[in-house]
């Protein structure tokens, strides 16, 4: 499998995050999804999409940890 984040990807997230049971509108610049409690903002579905499959892993603790900081810092910075 190979994907990059494109044009052409914009409609299968959103359609993933629809299927997800969220909500999507626009407000002003950002594309927002929302189901019960939770509120996504984003650019763009991609975004948007990353925002909530990291809740999905990390949960309510989505913060890194200073060592997580450091290790991703080495290795893209």
């Amino acid at each position: 499998m190979y994907l990059a984040a494109a044009a052409n990807v914009l409609t299968p997230a959103y359609l993933a995050i629809v299927s997800k049971g969220y909500s999507v509108s626009r407000v002003g610049d950002d594309i927002v999804a929302e189901r019960e409690n939770d509120r996504f903002v984003a650019e763009d579905p991609i975004q948007l999409l990353g925002l909530i499959a990291l809740i999905e892993i990390r949960g309510e603790a989505w913060q890194a940890t200073d060592d997580e900081i450091e290790d991703f810092t080495s290795r893209f910075a």
